[in-house]
């Protein structure tokens, strides 16, 4: 049975999920749809690509992912569909895609082609990367609903950069539930440029020396919890990208790395080798 998951920054409040569902149901009765977020921050292209960056690898090969983040149709930002990772991405050629593709070339990607009706559309994720996605999921190739591109657009902000080959700057592109502050810095990147040599994360005034791989470290070097709780540190977390964190730090309570570091999305990370 086909799989088809929805992330868009359209909300819970109004009717918009509930339509997309709706036409995928009236073209495809047998199918399973899966919410993966509707709570992306409106027209925040980094934080839709980092939430469909970590989870989709988590769904069998072949699913479709409907992408609804910023999706006007405009003669800059054209409905594209692409194959990366044996995964279906459908979305706005807004540069959404760029992080997933960072370490991964895509096999194939479409620019999508509508008729005008649908050019006019206001609701372009329903009126057109719905029909994509139900084609795909009768086992339609993509050839047949667009002329190949060889790139999308890129959201360079997205990716991490290198300066003098000892210097990685990075960004903060996704706060999450817990106020830990999620960078485009991965861990391979890391490795890449670091090749074992030493280093300092820098960020505003602070600095750490030594980068957690799991928790079991992080429990080990904060063993006292009760003294040690709301202590920053730096870890490589499940997404695989460099967080500055909290250790059992409350957004509600005692405060986050995000509140108490002063971080926030664009925020500038730097990792300085030796």
């Amino acid at each position: 049975m086909p799989i088809i998951t929805l992330t868009t920054d359209f909300g819970n409040k109004d009717p918009f999920v509930a339509s997309v569902k709706g036409r995928i149901y009236k073209e495809l009765e047998e199918v399973v749809i899966v919410d993966i977020s509707h709570e992306v921050e409106p027209f925040d292209i980094g934080e839709g690509a980092f939430i469909v960056k970590n989870s989709y690898k988590d769904f069998p090969e072949g699913t479709i992912h409907i992408v609804g983040v910023d999706d006007i149709i405009t003669p800059q930002k054209k409905p594209i569909a692409a194959f990366i990772d044996d995964h279906y991405f459908i979305a706005s050629d807004n540069g959404i895609l760029s992080l997933i593709s960072a370490e991964i070339t895509p096999h194939e990607i479409v620019e999508i082609n509508i008729p005008q009706l649908q050019v006019d559309s206001i609701f372009p994720t329903r009126d057109v990367f719905v029909p994509i996605a139900c084609h795909l999921a009768r086992g339609g190739k993509l050839s047949v609903v667009g002329n190949r591109m060889k790139q999308f657009n890129e959201l360079y902000r997205l990716k991490a950069v290198v300066k003098d080959d000892k210097t990685i700057i990075g960004t903060v592109i996704y706060i999450d539930n817990y106020g830990n502050a999620i960078t485009n810095i991965s861990q391979k990147f890391f490795d890449k440029i670091g090749k074992m040599r030493n280093f300092v994360v820098r960020y505003r005034n602070n600095e750490f020396t030594t980068i957690y791989k799991n928790y079991r470290e992080i429990v080990k070097d904060f063993d006292k919890e009760m003294d040690d709780m709301g202590k920053g540190m730096a870890i490589f977390g499940s997404s695989g990208f460099l967080e500055i964190s909290m250790y059992k730090g409350n957004p509600n309570t005692s405060g986050a790395a995000s509140s108490l570091y002063g971080l926030k999305k664009g925020t500038e990370i730097y990792v300085e080798f030796s």
